[in-house]
């Protein structure tokens, strides 16, 4: 049986038209789903839509109102994609200045902005809290002896380690070079310090390699103050840091709680 040559390829120019709409209903499924746009051009999308516009006053002219609708639904989803990337890339970067650039825990300046606000709520309904800082005493050493980039890498492994373990009510920050600061919402004295064991041993276990032969665990040092030793996130930074300092090479622990 032989197809009308018309026949063929109108279907043919149907397949193509529902491949084109299917590839564009599976980006705009995949941009909703992840909130990335960050592989995708603005620029490009935008002139791509002013040829499909063009397209379809072409189709207009010669009236061929196939060219037409099939630009116009192609142009619908491109312009559907760019709003989409619009959108998102304006949430991004309102994240991306939360962030901290290296290890994109929260940065200084979103962790006191955000704390204080916490504090004030905990404290309406009678909610204990704490803020632990983390230090890192190898990165500068492990830089100097094995490169800038095995020192980061370290850094990056103590962040990931710390925001994988805690939880959404929680908030992590780095505040330092080598120094990270931690909110835990719902938390004494008791469990604090169950919560800095289990982050102690876990950042412990994520070792990172060097080479074929040698890995290293980040060092580190957790100084802990909860609601019970101050009412402000101030007066607790202060009061941890102090915490953290006096928790030296000789010291048999390397976790330890406010004591005023």
């Amino acid at each position: 049986m032989m197809f009308d040559e018309e026949v063929l390829f109108t279907y043919i120019g149907y397949a193509a038209g529902l491949a084109t709409i299917l590839t564009f209903t599976i980006q705009i499924l995949k941009i909703i789903e992840t909130k990335n746009v960050a592989s995708l051009s603005s620029y490009m999308y935008t002139i791509y839509s002013l040829g499909l516009v063009c397209w379809a006053a072409y189709g207009i002219y010669i009236e061929n109102w196939l060219i037409v609708f099939a630009n116009l639904i192609t142009f619908f989803f491109t312009f559907a994609i760019l709003m989409l990337i619009i959108y998102y890339d304006a949430e991004d970067k309102i994240e991306r200045a939360r962030r901290d650039e290296l290890t994109y825990v929260f940065n200084r300046k979103y962790f006191e902005q955000t704390v204080p606000v916490r504090i004030a709520e905990a404290k309406t309904v009678n909610q204990h809290f704490a803020i632990m800082l983390v230090s890192l005493a190898n990165s500068t050493a492990t830089a100097k002896k094995y490169g800038k980039k095995i020192g980061k890498k370290l850094l990056k492994t103590l962040a990931k380690t710390l925001e994988k373990d805690l939880r959404e009510t929680d908030m992590v920050a780095r505040i330092d070079d080598n120094k990270f600061a931690v909110y835990l919402a719902g938390t004494d004295n008791k469990s604090a310090e169950i919560v800095a064991t289990r982050l102690y041993n876990n950042i412990q276990f994520n070792k990172i390699k060097i080479n074929k032969e040698q890995e290293l665990s980040p060092d580190v040092k957790m100084g802990i103050c909860t609601s019970e030793h101050g009412e402000d996130m101030e007066e607790l930074m202060q009061k941890a840091d102090k915490t953290l300092k006096a928790i030296t090479v000789k010291s048999p622990s390397k976790i330890k709680i406010c004591k005023e």
